[in-house]
């Protein structure tokens, strides 16, 4: 009965041993793992601060004006252009729409418009 007893503790000891080893080398794995995802994060760190800069340098007024100038040929303002929300009317609109179409189609056809 002893022998048996001693035999059933050795069978235990080296499965225990075999439990301990896999849990270490799991652990060993899950920190190599940790090992590479902290450089991951650092990587895509570094990549979004060089997106914020990035988009700082193109979000510059001074630029965004010079290519508003170059590609949108855009004017000021008009005071007559300016109207107040509670009095606008049916016929503010079709005076612009008669402007715009007068200035699209040419000189020639503003005078016809615009009479």
């Amino acid at each position: 009965m002893l022998r048996f007893v001693n035999i059933c503790l050795v069978l235990g000891l080296v499965a225990l041993a075999y439990v301990i080893y896999q849990a270490k080398y799991e652990a060993h794995a899950l920190d190599e793992r940790i090992i590479v995802l902290n450089k991951e994060i650092e990587t895509e760190r570094d990549a979004l601060a060089v997106l914020r800069a990035e988009w700082s340098l193109l979000n510059r007024p001074e630029r965004i004006q010079r290519l508003a100038k170059k590609y949108l040929k855009l004017s000021p303002a008009h005071p007559q252009q300016l109207l107040i929300l509670d009095e606008v009317t049916d016929r503010d609109f079709e005076r612009a729409r008669v402007q715009e179409t007068a200035s699209t189609a040419g000189p020639g056809t503003a005078k016809a418009a615009t009479n």
